[in-house]
């Protein structure tokens, strides 16, 4: 058995966990999840692309994210793209697990 976790289940978890939420490490986790209930404007995309980046870039250091982007957001699920240089690019669904 490996305990190599996925690139895809790692960057999924990181940005699913609440910043603050983990007693032994507050600090892991993204920021996503201030956006919950929001207006979707402009101001929503720029935030959901920096708390992404921000998250990915200090806690998944196999990948280096070159963009995200919101596919929908709908029923309390968050579909986003994520686009990287050296991994191939996801399309995640956030939320209601």
């Amino acid at each position: 058995m490996s305990y190599m976790v996925s690139i895809e289940e790692s960057i999924k978890d990181i940005l699913i966990t609440p910043l603050g939420s983990r007693v032994m490490r507050p600090e892991y986790g993204s920021l996503l999840y201030t956006l919950i209930d929001r207006k979707i404007d402009d101001d929503f995309k720029i935030k959901l692309t920096r708390y992404t980046a921000e998250a990915i870039s200090k806690w998944e250091k196999r990948v280096r994210l070159k963009g995200a982007r919101l596919n929908e957001c709908k029923s309390g699920i968050l579909s986003i793209a994520l686009f990287f240089e050296n991994y191939p690019n996801l399309n995640l669904e956030l939320g209601n697990e």
